[in-house]
């Protein structure tokens, strides 16, 4: 294996989720897998730039001197900046599913923890290319809100709301969806973060109206990985269980047969639903278990933008 290969292997064991766990705030989580994604990939995953150029404009303090044309400075000693097709002042309003489902894990982190984890790298890296962020908590009503600004301390304010909000209630997604939507104006990106436990056409039929105002709308999808295989990861699932719902309180029992066989089917199905609704609907859609690397879904989410583009 040559040092290259060995490098991002290194990096990419940094960035498993139950080794960010153990950074002392969402900040350095962070700031660690958007550094580490950018180490893997060598170049800028173009939040508010497109690769096209366009035309110049005068360089603003604030502004990124990687963009500074240095040959038109050698001749006219005037610092300008290349503007690029589809510069813009990009809003991201990132969503998170904080009801007690959530707050599931058969191991090291929770979905709520994940989601975390998501939210604050998406924020850190907004941030980084100066982009407004805001951010929304949210289960049977929003729990904590945040406006979308490019303030330099909207970042630090998004990170301690994520920091200190806990799973307890019940889902109310479809609902709040639409009372979200109706306060989101600006065009931008909206990101949803949640395990999705609902009917994805009314999920997508939710979302669509944001889509034809010109949002573009990316879902990640949070699963344990006992939620997509129950047996393959929890002992106690290889026979028959009692099963509580973390929400309600509910119980039921469950045959290890079902466990096995029929549910892995079900939750396969979910999925595909899921995948197939939101291709119709316009929607970008991201599977995740709780524990992929951060850095690669932070890649996979920027290979479908750059797709749709």
């Amino acid at each position: 294996m040559n040092k290259t290969a060995t490098s991002n292997s290194n990096a990419t064991r940094l960035l498993l989720p139950k080794v960010l766990a153990q950074l002392s705030s969402l900040e350095l989580v962070a700031k660690s897998v958007v550094e580490g994604y950018f180490t893997g990939l060598h170049r800028s995953p173009f939040f508010g730039f497109s690769q096209e150029f366009s035309e110049y404009r005068a360089y603003n303090d604030g502004d990124d001197t990687r963009f500074i044309d240095w040959n038109v400075y050698a001749r006219t000693d005037r610092t300008y900046i290349k503007r690029f097709i589809g510069e813009t002042n990009t809003t991201i309003n990132l969503i998170l599913d904080v009801s007690g489902s959530m707050a599931y894990s058969s191991s090291d982190i929770t979905k709520l923890q994940y989601g975390k984890f998501i939210c604050s790298s998406l924020a850190y890296l907004a941030r980084k290319q100066h982009d407004a962020i805001g951010l929304t908590l949210f289960d049977e009503k929003v729990r904590g809100k945040i406006p979308p600004s490019s303030h330099p301390d909207t970042l630090y304010r998004a990170l301690a709301l994520l920091e200190k909000t806990e799973a307890n209630h019940e889902t109310e997604l479809n609902s709040q969806i639409e009372q979200l939507a109706a306060t989101l104006t600006k065009r931008g990106i909206v990101v949803l973060v949640s395990d999705f436990y609902c009917d994805p056409e009314d999920l997508a039929r939710q979302l669509q109206p944001l889509v034809q105002h010109g949002h573009e709308v990316a879902l990640f999808h949070l699963l344990d990985p006992s939620e997509r295989n129950p047996a393959d990861h929890v002992k106690a699932f290889r026979s028959a269980s009692a099963l509580r719902d973390i929400e309600t309180g509910t119980e039921v029992s469950v045959s290890a047969e079902y466990l096995q066989h029929e549910y892995p089917q079900k939750i396969k199905s979910h999925i595909e639903a899921l995948t197939a609704e939101s291709l119709r609907h316009g929607l970008s859609y991201s599977s995740c278990i709780t524990s992929d690397p951060l850095n690669e879904i932070l890649h996979k989410y920027m290979m479908l933008r750059q797709q749709r583009r």
